[in-house]
């Protein structure tokens, strides 16, 4: 009877570690926007015979997929954008559940953007997906079977490289940045009902494609972290939209997204392909703040950095890696890797995993020093961020999903 109780227990144990090291993907960049999974288990170079499955995608899009316990959603289009499309797929075998259409007009895109760019974002028992063209800027939540539940037009959205907006929810709040070639604004809709919560309006000049972060002050308030190249980094109530605090403006495009890094939050602004300004704000603050520290060289503009351990980590676009320390801005490494990023990287068991735009997986060791460890090729063009939930890591292209499954 003792080594059947110590059988069980073992086997409790093991089954409660594993629920434990279980986590969801609800949004771009996982939770929170951190881009950080504590799961183990997931190889460092691989063959095609080790991939879970992998599926075809209709046609052609960059945004990343977002998983809530077996349910995986991801965003695509088809017919020059005229159909955007929501899909949600079995996160464990990649059959598809279901598929739901948005009739929208095409419109001018940038080379390196698609008609469905931005992500969804889940709650478990919801989803919500944006999409626009010039004239309509529409938010829509579904259920998880897939029940339209509402539908909201945030009027026009005029860009020069076309829409990539994606979705947060928190609690019953959905927040929608619309950072355009004119009037501006952050949104709070009812994700029961998709009525208008609060509406905060923002000076403007060129779109901004960043996707919001939300935290907890120290003085107890939530708040919402968003970016752009007029209003630079705000802080938002998420209760009503009153701006709490706000930095400088930045004077170029933001892209990537903010990143909480301790008692700082950081973000970009680039053009051409290359970050030009790094701006660290600290956390806290009331009013109009100054940078703690800026960073002029060597920096991303498209692909979001990563906070862990007292580290930034930036994948920029040319094919360069450069880690500082969060606090102060100084210089650890600096290396060159292949390859050219629009998507951000992921940390995994002291790990970055990135995408190139030519579809080669990009593992790194970071934990003390910088070593690349293997590169496994898609096969086609990837603008899309990996994503990891629940023992498996997907792996996206412009017309393919890829998943592995943790050992």
């Amino acid at each position: 009877m003792m080594r059947v109780s110590v059988v069980c227990y073992g086997l409790l144990a093991v089954l409660l570690c594993s629920v434990t090291q279980a986590e969801n993907w609800p949004r771009f960049r996982g939770p929170n926007g951190t881009a950080i999974s504590s799961e183990t288990g997931f190889p460092i170079t691989w063959t095609e015979k080790d991939y879970a499955w992998t599926i075809n995608l209709p046609e052609k899009s960059h945004s990343s997929p977002v998983i809530w316990g077996e349910n995986l959603y991801l965003t695509t289009a088809m017919k020059e954008g005229k159909v955007r499309r929501l899909i949600c797929l079995n996160a464990a075998t990649g059959k598809q559940r279901w598929e739901r259409d948005l009739s929208l007009d095409s419109v001018h895109l940038h080379k390196k953007n698609s008609f469905a760019s931005g992500s969804p974002a889940t709650n478990g028992e919801k989803v919500v997906v944006a999409f626009a063209d010039e004239k309509n800027f529409i938010v829509a939540g579904f259920s998880s079977q897939g029940d339209e539940l509402w539908r909201k037009n945030l009027g026009e959205f005029t860009s020069q490289h076309g829409p990539a907006c994606s979705p947060v929810i928190h609690e019953k709040y959905v927040i929608i940045a619309k950072d355009m070639m004119g009037p501006s604004s952050v949104y709070a809709l009812d994700l029961n009902t998709g009525k208008l919560i609060w509406e905060t309006k923002r000076e403007f000049r060129r779109t901004s494609y960043a996707t919001p972060v939300i935290r907890k002050r120290k003085d107890g308030v939530m708040e919402v972290i968003c970016v752009s190249g007029q209003t630079g980094i705000t802080g938002l109530e998420l209760a009503t939209g009153k701006t709490i605090w706000k930095s400088e403006e930045f004077p170029m495009r933001t892209v990537g997204s903010p990143v909480i890094a301790g008692d700082l939050v950081i973000a970009t602004c680039g053009s051409g392909g290359s970050g030009k300004l790094l701006m660290a704000i600290p956390l806290d603050q009331k009013g109009e703040l100054k940078p703690k520290y800026t960073i002029t060289r060597k920096l991303p503009y498209a692909p979001t950095p990563l906070y862990k351990n007292g580290r930034l980590f930036m994948l920029l676009d040319r094919g360069m890696i450069k880690c500082v320390k969060a606090a102060d801005g100084k210089e650890i490494w600096t290396e060159r890797i292949s390859g050219n990023f629009s998507g951000s990287p992921i940390w995994l068991e002291n790990r970055l995993y990135a995408i190139d735009e030519d579809g080669t997986v990009v593992v790194m060791s970071v934990a003390n020093e910088f070593k690349e460890l293997g590169r496994v090729s898609l096969g086609e063009t990837s603008f899309a961020t990996p994503a990891v939930a629940n023992g498996r890591m997907y792996l996206k292209t412009a017309t393919k999903l890829f998943c592995i499954k943790a050992k």
